[in-house]
């Protein structure tokens, strides 16, 4: 075929690789009203050019006229000021923007960058497809350049190697010629699967799914709809796992919360009147809904496309909705859910479904909660609603417009949304060693069933007592002997006297005890041979002034000898030293006479275990440095930073060679190689306040608990970045280089079973902790909400067994809530529970699997009473 090429708009440069014939393609959102796909170009010419800047690059693509063509569009055919030319109208590109690249009647150019996130994939008729990011267009907007047929394979392979290899000199600024094969640029190969996989996967069984998809007139080929519209993503039905099960029934649903409810509850039927009015963003009536059974542990089919439909509504004030109407005569389902990070939404492409929870407040004193899953036809439909509601989402979350974040910021959020397994390029080969040599005790271990139920009984959390001889629990004043010898009943009166609850949990580094916070007093609990043992309380602790002093924050301090606690409504600017030994505080110290103290710690992991007598403080906008034997007030100057008033500091933790991550109730976090510096680097916010952090021992990986997840972050400057090896406290990650970090929370489905016990309330994580001790490798976390002890296995998260049918999490549950938690120094196992009136020891082989049975069922339950 004969063609004719013109180029346009840029000054001579050389041409590196093109590809002679092809289509070029703009795709958007199915809701757009310019519509989904717009062909730009019939025929087109794509080429690499060399730019006049050393080692940039532009991927161009150009409009190819046969011959005769110019004499139909006439002698101005290449007019670029010809404003009657479809192809000009309704675009938002411009050659100015320097960013997106630029375009004319005929061309369109594009700076080559890894945030063009450019990709291929092969389109149902066999057709090659290039594929990259429009930067300059709506979330999910992207251009495609088709291949002719008649294109050879080797000339489309030479292409993109060609392109790769401009990628590569655009971010390292050096010569390409080195590279003579694609194993050298594999870290420029961009996977779209990646970010369209949200939070761990649905393990769902599909198999007695009731569905006439396959008799219904569907356009499955269509070229256009997706960029990974291939058919594994449409076979999801013939796949089966053991967890919750997708099942249709002709028989009346039960409510999750009320199993005597049948079908759906009347709650989901409001007047559409009632309903909120918005803009709406969203829409779709081609998907299945169904409704968690949580005694049949299966998710009910109640209505089939296409007698639904689907909205994601913009309110007032960062304020999205999630709205679901039915048609159905007999199930008129009317409802809205408030976006929040309380939904613990779930995206699973592989068997095209989204989960999440809905929490309604059926009175003052009960709250329902429900677990709804929507079922999608196609792969493409849902990766457009999944962009349309995390938008929503994220913009709800941080009160700012997705599209004034920066673009790695935006990665940055999706890959936290996404798909909890590490890509094999994540690690090096040293980094799967290690992992495979950590130890595992949870795969030891048959956490559903027991061939001994009184062997498992046995084993069940020691209670604080240790050995029933002993007393459970003594409270002694300052006039009583501290070692006193009550008779059990009486101390057993004396506890139930008491008006306030556990509020507090330290545990020793030095000596194995632990201590828990009461009101104003301070319970002693040794925790040796694998018991937890009560030893005595110190009682009515008072200031130096004697004002009763209730601790809010405490921390061991030299070698467990005092206790360096606060009270922010007593006196936000002091902190008060206890002698351990005396049981009385003997100091106060003033750190300073403007800032309020927000927190503070330990200078280092383990300085706690020498007698380091200063330590590091925190307010909201600062860190800094606390040394108690200054004259007047203790903070030391010089030492401080970050004088910037908005950083909004809410939790802080230190290495053992003393780098910190600081957490923000915005949601980011900081690392910093010392005090009175900036920050090396900064982890984005993903939205929920930072309400806890921990860090390992060297400061690999780092642990910041939200309120309704985890977030694992490997600090490691990954590979083929600029700094690569080093720890962020030190060097700064590549700026479109950012950590992938890992969402650890619970599924919905578990949480539903969860809400039955503690009457529909939400998630709230406790500060989460690694296993920690001299020398001794961080191989478990422990958190806890409500009454349930929860472990991950980090194992399991960092070798991708979550996507496996082994769970990563297990699952403890106890009859009161648990205040606080954290592992016995030393142990990987042991782990120390504060409850709201008693303090337990568990083992962490105790712990099971999340199913009804340990979530809810009375047979599971730890009695401490």
């Amino acid at each position: 075929m004969n063609f004719l090429k013109k180029f346009l708009g840029s000054a001579p440069t050389d041409e590196v690789a093109s590809i002679p014939s092809g289509r070029l393609f703009l795709a958007r959102s199915p809701q757009s009203p310019k519509g989904e796909l717009e062909c730009l170009y019939n025929d087109a010419f794509a080429s690499i050019r060399q730019t006049t800047t050393p080692f940039y690059y532009q991927l161009c693509i150009t409009r190819v006229y046969q011959e005769g063509e110019l004499d139909a569009h006439g002698s101005s055919g290449f007019d670029d000021s010809d404003d009657s030319d479809e192809d000009d109208h309704d675009t938002p590109h411009s050659i100015s923007d320097s960013n997106a690249g630029g375009h004319s009647k005929d061309e369109w150019s594009f700076p080559i960058s890894e945030e063009l996130k450019i990709h291929t994939y092969d389109k149902a008729d066999g057709s090659k497809t290039l594929a990259w990011k429009d930067l300059n267009g709506d979330l999910g907007d992207r251009f495609e350049f088709t291949v002719d047929s008649d294109i050879k394979l080797t000339e489309f392979d030479s292409f993109m190697f060609a392109l790769y290899k401009c990628l590569f000199e655009s971010k390292y600024h050096k010569s390409s010629l080195s590279i003579t094969n694609m194993s050298q640029l594999q870290e420029f190969i961009y996977n779209p699967k990646s970010e369209l996989l949200t939070f761990d996967d649905l393990r769902g069984d599909f198999s007695n799914y009731e569905d006439d998809e396959a008799s219904e007139d569907v356009d499955t080929g269509d070229d256009y709809r997706s960029v990974s519209s291939t058919d594994e993503f449409h076979d999801a039905e013939s796949r089966t796992t053991p967890s919750a099960t997708i099942k249709s029934s002709g028989k009346a649903e039960r409510s999750p919360v009320k199993s005597n409810v049948a079908g759906v509850p009347s709650i989901f039927s409001s007047d559409k009147e009632a309903l909120n009015t918005g803009n709406v963003l969203y829409e779709c009536s081609n998907f299945d809904l169904h409704l968690f059974d949580s005694d049949a542990g299966v998710f009910n089919l109640q209505v089939k496309k296409p007698e639904l439909n689907l909205k994601i509504i913009e309110l007032e004030n960062w304020t999205y909705s999630l709205r679901l109407l039915s048609s159905h005569k007999s199930k008129p389902i009317n409802f809205e859910c408030i976006l929040s990070a309380d939904m613990n939404p779930t995206f699973n492409f592989e068997y095209l479904s989204f989960i999440f929870n809905h929490f309604i407040q059926k009175s003052e004193t009960q709250t329902l909660a429900y677990s709804w899953l929507l079922k999608f036809s196609h792969f493409n439909e849902l990766q457009e609603f999944q962009v349309s509601f995390m938008k929503a989402m994220w913009e709800s979350l941080n009160k700012i417009k997705w599209n004034k974040s920066r673009p790695s910021e935006q990665d940055y959020v999706l890959d936290a949304f996404s798909n909890l397994a590490i890509d094999d390029e994540d690690l090096t080969e040293n980094d799967k060693k290690e992992i495979n040599e950590m130890s595992d005790d949870d795969m030891l271990i048959d956490n559903d069933y027991s061939d001994d139920e009184d062997a498992i009984s046995k084993l069940v959390n020691r209670s604080i007592r240790g050995e029933t001889t002993k007393p459970r629990h003594k409270y002694v004043d300052d006039d009583d002997d501290e070692y006193g010898d009550y008779d059990e009943e009486k101390q057993l009166d004396a506890f139930k006297r008491e008006q306030d609850k556990n509020s507090n949990l330290s545990v020793g580094y030095a000596n194995d005890r632990s201590y828990v916070v009461r009101g104003d007093k301070l319970g002693v609990f040794n925790n040796n041979n694998n018991n937890l043992n009560y030893q005595t309380t110190i009682s009515n602790l008072k200031t130096l002034d004697g004002k009763r002093f209730t601790p809010e924050q405490v921390m061991l301090h030299m070698q467990d000898q005092h206790m360096v606690m606060s009270n922010k409504d007593m006196d936000d600017k002091r902190l008060y030293k206890m002698d351990l030994s005396r049981g009385k505080i003997v100091d106060e110290w003033e750190v300073d006479d403007i800032i309020p103290i927000e927190s503070y710690g330990p200078n280092s992991k383990f300085s706690q275990l020498t007698n380091e007598q200063t330590l590091t403080g925190m307010s909201r906008n600062k860190l800094f440095k606390v040394d108690p034997r200054l004259p007047t007030t203790k903070l030391v100057q010089g030492d401080d930073n970050l004088r910037t008033p908005n950083y909004n500091f809410s939790a802080l933790s230190t290495t053992e060679q003393g780098f910190l991550a600081v957490g923000s109730a915005k949601g980011d976090i900081r690392l910093f190689d010392r005090l009175g510096t900036n920050a090396k680097s900064l982890l984005p916010s993903l939205g929920e306040a930072i309400i806890g952090i921990d860090v390992s021992n060297d400061g690999r990986w780092i642990l910041a608990t939200c309120k309704t997840y985890l977030l694992l972050v490997d600090a490691k400057v990954g590979a083929n970045q600029r700094n690569e090896g080093s720890l962020g406290y030190v060097k700064s990650f590549d700026k479109d280089k950012k950590p992938k970090p890992r969402r650890l929370t619970i599924k919905p489905e578990h949480v539903a079973y969860m809400s039955m016990k503690t009457e529909g309330k939400p998630l709230q994580f406790t500060k989460a902790y690694f296993n920690t001790g001299i020398d001794s490798k961080e191989t478990t976390i422990v958190t806890s909400t409500g009454p349930y002890i929860i472990s991950w296995s980090l194992k399991k998260v960092l070798s991708n067994n979550s996507s496996k049918e082994d769970q990563p999490y297990l699952i403890k549950r106890y009859d009161q809530n648990v205040i606080a938690d954290n592992f016995k120094f030393g142990s990987n196992s042991d782990v120390i529970i504060a409850l709201q009136d008693d303090v337990s020891m568990a083992n962490k082989k105790n712990f099971r699997k999340a199913n009804k049975s340990s979530l809810f069922s009375r047979d599971n339950v730890v009695n401490n009473y």
